[in-house]
């Protein structure tokens, strides 16, 4: 059984530029080592944003195809090689699972929203229920891939994260992230209730806007075929 590796910030930087561009633009994959570091340095869907040289990212990029993560193909009559990611193979992952590990690699622990959107520029997820499989799918391999960071009982906000990292990665990520408000009773007073995190309750309330409106169209299109 391959066991998942345990990737540092910048392996995992690296190794999600390789999914991702195979998965958004697979007519320029595999990628020079120059296309590599540009997309490591994107200011737009990264977090955080990264300045790295091109002799670090060459270097990540031997460690990875020495670790069989990654290899250096030539195209024949080409002095110039270029890199394709190894991983999603050996794990045996579908093009949602490679997209959704993809953005946990390039922007870390994400609400479920968030990885809906942006997982969706390169593989699409229709709805939260189709995103919900395939998180629950990483969650329950042999090998774990992923995991919930919310508390159980919390219906809003809800984030994951990735295992490929050391353990102390992900637990730094669920000790930053604020203090869910407990569950109030029926018959408890509204004065007893910790206030909600505005952002996080307005982020909520747009992702079930947008998911009603997702299943509005589907419903016009259907009727449309009809």
């Amino acid at each position: 059984m391959f066991e998942p590796p345990l990737l540092n910030a910048a392996e995992q930087r690296v190794m999600g530029v390789l999914i991702e561009k195979s998965l958004a633009t697979p007519q320029y994959y595999p990628l020079t080592l120059n296309q590599v570091v540009t997309a490591c340095n994107q200011k737009s869907n990264r977090d955080p944003v990264m300045s790295m040289m091109e002799d670090e990212v060459e270097g990540i990029l031997n460690t990875l195809a020495n670790r069989g993560l990654a290899t250096q193909v030539f195209a024949s009559g080409s002095r110039t090689g270029k890199y394709r990611q190894e991983l999603t193979g050996m794990l045996e992952l579908n093009g949602q699972e490679m997209a959704v590990l993809a953005e946990f690699l390039l922007r870390g622990a994400q609400t479920v929203g968030e990885l809906r959107t942006r997982a969706s520029r390169m593989k699409a997820i229709p709805d939260m229920a189709a995103l919900n499989e395939v998180l629950q799918g990483l969650a329950g391999k042999d090998q774990p891939l992923a995991r919930r960071l919310t508390p159980p009982g919390i219906q809003r906000g809800v984030r994951w994260g990735h295992l490929l990292q050391d353990a102390s990665m992900l637990d730094a990520v669920v000790e930053s992230a604020p203090e869910p408000s407990s569950t109030s009773s029926s018959t408890s007073s509204p004065s007893m209730n910790p206030p909600m995190n505005p952002s996080m309750d307005r982020l909520s309330q747009l992702e079930e806007k947008l998911e009603a409106l997702e299943k509005r169209i589907a419903q016009l299109e259907n009727s449309q075929r009809l």
